[in-house]
């Protein structure tokens, strides 16, 4: 008889359901070691961990990892888990064996007196700390202290002092005591206050027989699972049992485990027929004809985010996200999977047109005739590819197809009606969208324009011409104050303003945009959805917000919208499903392993029922959004620094590791298990001591800084999940340290060294310093009397060096080449030149040795200098036996002239008498002619060696022509000379002389001084008053 009502009730739940609950499946094809998970627990860095029959796994929510004994863990498979106080992994071995972890290794436990040869079963820790563990065969241990290696030392309790050899279960009560099932004696009570095993309590209980499970509710009631009575909820304040069997709906007797979600529902796992949840209304399964899995249930756990985690005996690990979202698809009698188009009737059953034709769907009744289906096939339909599905509201519903035309059903039953007259404005037969005219009739959206349609009447055109912005239609929509907005393929948005059925105006948006769906939010924006510019807010008209991928959609191609009774947004993209709170600033992302199976949502197939739920049409059937499912829950991520890789080489991730200057390649990897949507995670990291600002947002989850240098660092990061919330920044700090000879203590003993010898050496340096003084106080004396001399003698050498240098170049000349390293050529208008020669020179010469030669001409022109020096004459050069010399340069002056003649009228009287002396030795007298001109010369100095004063120009040319030809004792004068000393010297007038290449001159013999300007009856030396005049020094000495 049971059997047969277990099989009844599988036949009704099977019959009853045609939708699907989503159960995300972590299996063997998933990297789960075995398929067999005896037992599930979730740690505080989020890592989910199973035991299976094949060993222990831990899975992230991406990534499952299998220990076994290469991590040092003890052989066998992981019958039971437990964390203790201190965060300790304990792992209990089919066939016997404990493992506990240490980091990211693990350590065999063996017992000091015997090892443990039978199945731990149970783990479980007391109030003081203590940790018990159950097997089935051994009966139960106690670990009171656990060394760090090396054997530990265990109490005992088997039978006769304790509840039994054949322990299944060891749970620990919210009052400290434990609770421990024997598989022959039922329940039996530890007291933590007593230190001793008593017997349970509560008879209710304790008579049970062939108990599997105990298990503790939030609300204090009490549970206990059977093989063969169901489970009995025993209720502490009333005393009261409740039996979940057969009879009350159970759909089996045998009861393996209990678990509690978020919501405060029990959860109830059977051995051979799924889960139940209890709800107030009564109990809910879930098997395989809904979406489990597996029929067979092992453990039940929850995790932090309120997932359901459930241990499968054969199915491997199952994860319920809650029943916000459930799927109608061709598994559960849907025509064809792909959903294009979604609407609920006036009587409430939901119609979904399909590939296949159309399926209609009854979600209050069950059995077969909860389904209908119309297809071409069964004479329904003129199109079995249905693309747009219309509710009127007066118990009509419009049915739009891909190529058959437009259909009109009742939804009372009869087949659909096509509408035949519309074929001739229907392009390739084809209706893109549907929606009700506020003004009566329906507008069918059509490739070549928007059609009005009211039944009995004259269908009228909606195209370019009456104001549409294409002709091409893709999505239509009411808002609430009557207005119909028209989107058409790469055109735009029109709108039809209330009272105006036949007139369009096109709306700007500012850029080429194809239209899929439109919907109002609370505040009467309207939202267009895009097929590659994501979602544009219309306000009064403009475009005023727009949201993409960077915002936080899961894809710019947005193919629904639809707003819920709540005010909230709803966004349906070909990667998955997004909402938006009413007064939210972040989208929610639901993919497939939130429960949207579905995925790729289609472009307008979207519906909100009466009870205010939604569909969604997909690629993959239709998605059903429970709305009233309650808030979504909002947990700050958790994230947790796992792995740090050294140099390649796996280590703990021990916060405050020390590293070598060797181990300068560091790979640290960080995670964030969020299970109900783990592909939504994001991350940013940063390296303090590296890094200044966050790095990109990113799914990767290790960062790797190859060559670091020495110093200390804090790795920075944080994640983000589904909701948009991102976590606190986990904080993990490490050191490089650098090499010995850069420490601290190597600086400080070397400072010491350094600073002792330097000690030592100021103070031999003193000694010696103090001896040395003494000489260098002597020596200084001494050198300083040298350096005065020297600095005397420099002094000296520098007054003969200026001295040499003026008697090359002219002051003015010097200053301005030691200033500026050369010197300008001036042209003065105004020099008077005398050039000097000795007649017969070199017949002379030739009688004379060259010593005697260079020391009679040095002789005859140092008395020459002496002369000119004295009138203030620049000498220029001599060449030879030639003197030449100019007066007015390189500083101009008036008397030039003057000077010159009276400086030539004295150089003759000085060869002059120089002649008759050499006569009176019977040496060859040396007979000199002068000749002057004045005129405009050039004069400087050119080149940059050897430098030397020197005068250019035509004037310098004729000077010298009149040197030679003049007379020997005479001064030869040229005419511009002579118009500038005539007034004070005597003058013989030659007349126009010829001058070799200059042609007829003309020329004056200076006889001498005007008398009135004279010193001497000669008429050689001015008088006191021409000198006085002139600016002349004294006369020259005469001449020894």
């Amino acid at each position: 008889m049971r059997s047969f009502l277990s099989l009844l009730l599988g036949i009704l739940a099977s019959g009853a359901c045609a939708q699907r609950y989503y159960f995300e499946n972590v299996s063997v094809a998933s990297g789960l070691p075995a398929s067999k998970v005896y037992a599930v627990l979730q740690d505080s860095t989020g890592l989910v961990w199973l035991g299976t029959e094949s060993g222990l796994a831990s899975y992230d929510g991406t990534r499952i990892v299998s220990f076994g004994t290469n991590a040092g863990m003890a052989s066998g498979g992981v019958r039971s888990l437990f964390i203790d106080k201190d965060k300790r992994l304990w792992c209990g071995h089919l066939g016997g064996g404990i493992s506990v972890s240490q980091g990211r290794r693990f350590r065999a436990v063996v017992p000091a007196d015997k090892p443990i040869t039978a199945d731990v079963t149970a783990i479980a820790q007391d109030a003081s700390g203590a940790i018990w563990i159950g097997t089935f065969g051994m009966g139960t241990l106690r670990v009171k202290d656990l060394p760090d290696e090396g054997p530990v030392q265990v109490d005992r309790f088997e039978e006769g002092n304790g509840p039994g050899e054949r322990v299944t279960s060891i749970v620990r009560r919210k009052d400290g005591d434990l609770v421990l099932i024997e598989a022959g004696s039922g329940l039996h009570l530890w007291s933590a206050a007593k230190s001793r095993f008593e017997d349970y309590p509560e008879r209710a209980l304790a008579d049970q027989q062939r108990i599997t499970s105990y298990f503790e509710g939030s609300d204090g009631s009490v549970w206990v699972g059977t093989q063969e009575r169901g489970a009995i909820r025993f209720d502490p304040r009333t005393k009261q049992t409740t039996s979940y069997d057969l009879p009350t709906g159970m759909p089996s007797s045998f009861v393996y485990a209990f678990g509690e979600d978020d919501l405060g529902h029990v959860w109830i796992g059977t051995w051979d027929a799924g889960l139940v949840r209890v709800d107030k209304d009564g109990l809910r399964l879930f098997n395989k004809s809904n979406g489990l899995h597996s029929q067979t249930i092992r453990a039940l756990a929850r995790d932090r985010e309120g997932n359901l985690l459930i241990a499968t005996n054969d199915e491997g690990l199952e994860i319920y996200k809650g029943d916000r979202f459930r799927t109608f698809t061709d598994d559960d009698g849907l025509v064809e999977r792909h959903v294009w188009a979604v609407a609920e009737a006036v009587d409430g059953r939901m119609w979904f047109g399909t590939n296949g034709g159309i399926a209609i769907l009854d979600p209050a009744s069950s059995g077969p005739m909860s389904l209908q289906k119309l297809t071409v096939q069964n004479g329904d339909l003129t199109s079995n590819s249905v693309r747009a599905l219309l509710n009127d509201g007066s118990g009509r519903m419009w049915i739009g197809t891909e190529n058959g035309g437009l259909l009109e059903a009742n939804v009372n039953g009869g087949k659909p009606v096509p509408h035949g007259e519309l074929s001739a404005l229907l392009g390739n037969n084809k209706v893109t969208a549907l929606a009700r005219c506020p003004s009566g009739g329906i507008y069918v959206g059509t490739v070549g324009g928007l059609i009005r349609l009211v039944p009995g009447g004259v269908p009228s055109v909606l195209r370019r011409s009456e104001g549409l912005a294409g002709d091409d239609v893709t999505a239509l929509f009411n808002d609430s104050r009557g207005n119909t907005w028209v989107g058409t393929a790469s055109s735009g948005v029109s709108i039809i303003a209330t009272g105006s059925k036949d007139k369009a105006t096109r709306v700007d948006v500012g850029q080429i945009i194809t239209p899929t769906s439109f919907t109002e939010d609370a505040t009467g924006r309207i939202w267009v959805g895009t097929q590659s510019q994501g979602v544009l807010i219309i306000e009064k008209g403009k475009v005023s917000a727009t949201f993409d991928i960077t915002s936080g959609l899961l894809s710019n191609n947005v193919r629904s919208l639809i707003t819920d009774a709540n005010g909230h947004m709803w966004i349906g993209t070909n990667l998955g499903l997004n909402e938006r709170k009413k007064d939210g600033n972040t989208f929610l992302a639901f993919t497939g392993r939130s429960g949207f199976t579905g995925i790729e949502a289609n472009a307008g197939a979207a519906s909100r029922t009466r009870t205010g739920d939604l569909w969604f049409g997909t690629a993959n059937g239709a998605d059903h959004v429970v709305i009233d499912h309650g808030e979504e829950r909002s947990e700050l991520p958790l994230i947790a620094v796992r792995v740090l890789k050294v140099n390649l080489e796996e280590r703990d991730a021990i916060d405050g590791v020390d590293l070598s200057h060797t181990e300068r390649d560091v790979r640290i990897e960080y995670g964030c298990v969020s299970l109900s949507d783990q592909g939504a995670v994001r991350y940013q990291f940063m390296l303090d001591g590296l890094e200044k600002d966050w790095q990109p947002v990113t799914a990767e989850t290790d960062a790797h800084y190859p060559g670091l240098t020495p110093g200390q660092y804090v790795f920075r990061v944080k994640a983000r999940n589904r909701s948009g919330v991102w976590s606190e920044p986990v904080l993990y700090h490490f050191t490089v340290l650098p090499p010995w000879y850069k420490t601290w203590w190597f600086y400080s003993v070397m400072a010491v060294i350094l600073i002792g010898s330097i000690w030592s050496y100021v103070k031999f340096r003193e000694r010696q310093l103090r001896l040395r003084n003494i000489v260098l106080e002597q020596k200084v004396e001494e050198r300083t009397a040298e350096v005065v001399a020297q600095s005397k003698e420099i002094e000296g050498q520098k007054g003969r060096i200026e001295d040499l240098l003026l008697n090359i170049l002219p002051k003015e000349i010097s200053e301005e080449l030691k200033e500026k390293g050369k010197a300008t050529a001036r042209r003065h208008e105004e020099v008077t030149v005398m050039f000097t020669d000795m007649k017969g020179f070199t017949r002379i010469a030739e009688k004379m040795t060259p010593e005697e030669l260079v020391n009679e001409l040095d002789d005859c022109f140092i008395h020459f200098d002496d002369i000119i020096g004295r009138f203030g004459l620049e000498k220029i050069k001599t060449i030879g036996d030639s003197y030449m010399c100019a007066g007015g340069v390189p500083t101009s002056d008036p008397n030039h002239a003057y000077k010159s003649v009276l400086a030539a009228l004295e150089v003759r009287e000085l060869m002059s008498k120089w002649k008759r002396e050499r006569e009176a030795k019977g040496k060859e007298p040396w007979v000199l002619r002068i000749g002057v001109h004045t005129g405009p010369v050039v004069a400087g100095v050119v080149g940059k060696r050897k430098f030397a004063y020197d005068i250019w120009g035509d004037t310098v040319n004729t000077a010298s022509r009149m040197e030679s030809s003049g007379e020997p004792g005479e001064v030869n004068i040229s005419g511009s000379t002579y118009q500038l000393v005539k007034d004070r010297f005597d003058c013989v007038h030659r007349g126009q002389v010829d001058a070799k290449n200059k042609g007829r001159i003309d020329m004056y013999f200076v006889k001498r001084l005007k008398p009135e300007f004279s010193a001497d009856k000669e008429g050689t030396k001015p008088n006191e008053r021409l000198r006085k005049l002139l600016g002349i020094a004294e006369p020259a000495k005469e001449l020894a």
